[in-house]
């Protein structure tokens, strides 16, 4: 007995459970996995009257907790270097985005001042056009009279010099190209992939995979919102054109299709034409069950309730064979057609 004691020692002393009131390590400080492999160290007993076996249990369960330190320690490390990775991608990205955010509003100052130039030319030809426009029309009096015609050409060649004012106005096809170009480069952003080794190439696969997925993503939003806009405008418009009342009697008429004809109007000339009760983009639910669908439409399943046989039989079991065995029911008889087949 004194020799089994201390092979149930250390296990018991090994699966002892650790306190749970353990402060919180600092972030500079070792991590609970840590303190709790000093704990587990320190409660190693000693190899002293132990036996050969509980010996070589020992010297495995100290390899095993050493593996296990060293793993410990290689997570610790390779979280602290992913952590550093990741504070490093934040900054470039962040700078990034400010090197773009700046580009940006760069070009999009370039491109209205460019417009702004644009649009000062327009006018000054427009003002050349006009002051030339009104020197001729403002050189003197005619010594004629003008007559109808006359002041109809006049008038058409005024709408004439104004379609032409109006089309300088508008942007040129290589201006509407140019402007396009330019919303072009703005929008689409350059790779810049060049001297990036494998691991660079990989998250920067990754970063575009992510922007793909949440492009997809509001692409699909916006589209289903357009939808739902779009029905709600159809029924708003129906809608309103069911609250102005056509005519006197506030009755739509129908309109009818192709392949669709008024068979009253043509048997009877004076008949009015087919008006619509209700409009089809009313959601209103039919709150009716089946069986008073079933009767608006079709009429009761039954017009009477049906009479109900009486029994005149009972029917028990033979324990014996298991068949069914008929006994009549004293006072009552079987019906007539019944009694004749059975004979």
């Amino acid at each position: 007995m004194s020799e089994e004691e201390p092979e149930d020692a250390p296990n018991e002393e090994e699966h002892k459970p650790a306190p749970r009131s353990v402060m919180a390590p600092e972030d500079s400080g070792p991590s609970e996995a840590e303190l709790a492999m000093q704990r587990r160290k320190q409660q190693i007993p000693t190899s002293e009257g132990l036996d050969e076996a509980a010996k070589e249990l020992l010297a495995q369960n100290a390899v095993e907790r050493e593996a296990m330190s060293q793993e410990i320690e290689e997570l610790r490390s390779r979280s602290e270097r992913r952590k550093e990775e990741r504070i490093q991608e934040e900054k470039e990205i962040q700078a990034r985005r400010q090197e773009e955010e700046a580009r940006r509003k760069q070009e999009e100052e370039d491109r209205k001042r460019q417009k702004e130039e644009q649009e000062q030319e327009r006018r000054a030809k427009r003002d050349e056009q006009m002051k030339e426009f009104a020197k001729f029309s403002n050189e003197g009096k005619p010594n004629f009279v003008i007559i109808k015609k006359s002041s109809e050409l006049v008038g058409g060649g005024r709408e004439e010099a104004e379609e032409e004012s109006g089309e300088s106005n508008k942007m040129s096809r290589e201006q509407m190209e140019q402007e396009r170009k330019a919303i072009l480069a703005q929008r689409i952003q350059p790779l810049e992939i060049d001297g990036f080794d494998q691991g660079k190439l990989a998250d920067k696969a990754k970063s575009l995979h992510r922007d793909i997925l949440r492009l997809e993503g509001e692409k699909y939003d916006l589209e289903k919102r357009f939808k739902e806009q779009q029905y709600d405008m159809l029924e708003m418009a129906e809608r309103a054109r069911q609250i102005n009342k056509v005519g006197k009697t506030g009755l739509k008429r129908v309109v009818l299709k192709d392949d669709e004809r008024d068979t009253i109007q043509e048997r009877f000339s004076g008949a009015p034409s087919k008006i619509e009760l209700y409009s089809r983009f009313e959601r209103q639910p039919d709150k009716r069950d089946y069986k008073e669908k079933h009767v608006v439409f079709h009429g009761p399943t039954y017009k009477y309730p049906a009479e109900r046989i009486a029994p005149c039989r009972i029917v028990k079991w033979d324990e014996n064979t298991q068949l069914p065995i008929y006994e009549d029911i004293p006072g009552m008889e079987r019906p007539a057609e019944e009694g004749e087949e059975e004979e």
